[in-house]
């Protein structure tokens, strides 16, 4: 996608990691920096491939997993707009570990490596920030490798609902989400077969929990009285006890504007 220097500046300057550069050194970085459309299902790279750049999610939705010798995937994030990918990779030789697939249209902006580089000479603080950005990730990983090991099939469900949902649950009202990746990632995001994804569906729809309607999930007054108040701990020892109101969304959830049925549409 073709996009003039002035206009890639300007995109530079939304990014957090880039807005205090200097105007010499946004200019600079621009020339390093393309705009990508691509469709669902494209690879933006493989394991075993060379990082080249870093990538700042515009649109749509990727998924960063890795594989087995015998093809076997796990999917270790789930990437959305504003998010940034590719950063620890820049700072290493080696070939990288994961894959990066969208499973949706997508639109990134990708910085080349060398780019980077001479803007952090630019500006040493761009190298605070990008360490900053790195640390978040690796936190919200352990966060979720902590999830993997101790939640119950449900309690994963829950606490997914209730990150999505944010301080809307807050209200006290009925959420609306709706999933704008397809069910399956979902469900290998989660270490989920889909199968147990729409079993645990069924059970929390069943008990009056949740609606499901294509790809709405609507949490029910009941959910909000039987789970807002919940943290995880307390999800992975099956007690209902008290969760800060207002507790900030998973950093791979985005959630949408504009309201619908019973309450707000938070987008996954």
């Amino acid at each position: 996608m073709h996009t003039s220097l002035d206009d890639l500046a300007l995109l530079l300057g939304e990014v957090a990691l880039f807005r205090d550069l200097p105007g010499n050194a946004m200019t600079d970085i621009a020339r390093s920096t393309e705009v990508m459309s691509l469709p669902k299902c494209r690879i933006v790279y493989a394991a075993g491939d060379y990082p080249r750049a870093l990538y700042h999610v515009m649109s749509g939705h990727l998924k960063v997993s890795v594989s087995s010798p015998d093809g076997d995937e796990k999917v270790i994030e789930i990437l959305s707009p504003r998010d940034i990918f590719g950063v620890a990779e820049l700072f290493d030789d080696a070939p990288c570990v994961s894959a990066v697939e969208t499973v949706t249209p997508v639109v990134l902006m990708a910085i080349g490596r060398e780019g980077v580089l001479r803007a952090i000479e630019h500006d040493p603080g761009l190298s605070r920030r990008m360490l900053g950005a790195m640390a978040r990730r690796q936190t919200s990983i352990e966060r979720e490798i902590a999830a993997e090991c101790f939640q119950s099939g449900t309690a994963k469900v829950v606490a997914t609902l209730l990150r999505l949902a944010g301080p809307d649950v807050a209200r006290g009202e009925p959420v609306v989400l709706e999933l704008a990746i397809p069910k399956h990632v979902l469900a290998a995001r989660l270490g989920f077969t889909p199968e147990t994804l729409s079993r645990i569906f069924r059970e929390l729809s069943d008990a009056g929990m949740i609606h499901v309607h294509g790809k709405q999930v609507t949490l029910t007054a009941a959910f909000i009285r039987c789970y807002g108040g919940v943290d995880s701990l307390s999800l992975r020892a099956g007690r209902p006890v008290g969760r800060p109101a207002g507790r900030p969304a998973a950093p791979w959830f985005e959630r949408g504007d504009g309201a619908a049925r019973a309450g707000r549409v938070q987008r996954i």
